[in-house]
């Protein structure tokens, strides 16, 4: 991947977490345009995950079923193009698009299917610490809800330890931080202990609120929301 392509994707990535989310996508199409053009297909991956990624937030905002087929769409093409052009996909791209797929079949309750590309990201991922862990959180969640509680709670909690070995000044370790208790907050009230879910999310919420995390701030405040409702229906 070019200099240029990669600065403009950080660009399109700031925009999505500032919740510009419609100058994010724009900036996403315009690298997109540019990777086709310059047959650069890791680039190209990247393009397509992190457009995914703005539409399920907006589906989750939203609930508009128009946003998760747009999500899900542009995941499975990122997919494709691994497929087609494997041999040219750096290691941590290989990752991204995986895990990319694996969360939008989440967005359909998918929840056996995308576990083994969960998995398979986490297996092929060449990322330190912090953003396997996140892997790893995401693996723990779902076998959780297949049944294998104590184990999914066990590598939530692993996962979560992994994350803060990062730097925790950074933006994206603390996004995966309050990931990680936002899902053990979700599971605590699963498991009918609102006291201990509401310790997490709380966490979660300070958290959030001194870092500026605006997405993760509102997926915290609706997970208090709910504990206090005596709600479990919870967004994957």
């Amino acid at each position: 991947m070019d200099a240029q392509l990669e600065a403009d994707l950080v660009h399109a990535n700031d925009l999505r977490e500032q919740e510009k989310y419609g100058d994010s996508a724009k900036a996403y199409t315009d690298c997109l345009i540019a990777s086709i053009e310059k047959q650069d297909h890791s680039a190209l991956i990247h393009c397509l995950c992190g457009q995914s990624h703005i539409y399920k937030i907006l589906s989750r905002k939203t609930g508009n079923n128009i946003y998760k087929n747009l999500a899900v769409a542009l995941a499975k093409e990122s997919l494709a193009i691994l497929d087609d052009h494997q041999e040219d996909i750096d290691a941590h791209t290989h990752s991204i698009a995986l895990s990319s797929y694996a969360d939008s079949l989440l967005m359909n309750n998918q929840l056996s299917e995308a576990l083994p590309y969960f998995e398979e990201s986490l297996s092929v991922s060449p990322a330190g610490n912090p953003e396997k862990g996140r892997l790893k959180c995401h693996i723990g969640g779902i076998k959780y809800l297949l049944g294998d509680k104590q184990l999914g709670i066990d590598l939530i909690n692993e996962g979560l330890s992994m994350i803060r070995k990062g730097d925790m000044m950074a933006y994206n370790i603390r996004v995966w931080e309050t990931g990680a208790l936002n899902s053990l907050a979700k599971i605590y009230a699963l498991e009918k202990n609102p006291e201990k879910a509401k310790i997490f999310a709380e966490e979660s919420l300070v958290i959030a609120t001194e870092h500026n995390l605006t997405i993760r701030k509102r997926e915290v405040e609706e997970i208090l929301e709910k504990i206090k409702a005596d709600k479990t229906d919870f967004s994957l």
